[in-house]
């Protein structure tokens, strides 16, 4: 009797450690999962920090461009309008002529279609 008692012990002992086993090693391979889930979320939101710093960085070059646009454009633009005002000062009821509207106009345009919509 003592024997049979013995080999259930045995028995119930080898069952309980495998499922303390299966157990043990379920818990472990949910706790990597979670772990890398959080790595994996780390990694996106670190991708999409880099795209959106990429982004940005693209519209500081093209308004560095834009900005080197007006500035090289304004001494012309300057110089154009004083020439204009030179050569045709304003009548005395200071109406604008057409074409120093126009020139005024297009200085206007050229510097609204440099800085962009």
């Amino acid at each position: 009797m003592n024997l049979l008692l013995n080999k259930y012990a045995a028995m119930i002992a080898a069952a309980l450690a495998i499922i303390l086993a299966c157990y043990t090693n379920g818990i472990a391979q949910y706790r990597k999962g979670v772990s890398d889930t959080k790595i994996a979320a780390q990694i996106e939101a670190a991708a999409r920090y880099k795209a959106e710093v990429e982004r940005m960085n693209s519209y500081v070059a093209e308004l560095q461009q834009n900005l080197m646009e007006l500035q090289n454009e304004k001494p012309k633009v300057i110089t154009k309008y004083r020439d204009r005002v030179a050569t045709a000062p304003l009548s005395a009821d200071c109406r604008i002529d057409d074409e120093r509207l126009r020139n005024i106009q297009d200085g206007i345009r050229k510097a609204r279609s440099i800085s962009g919509p």
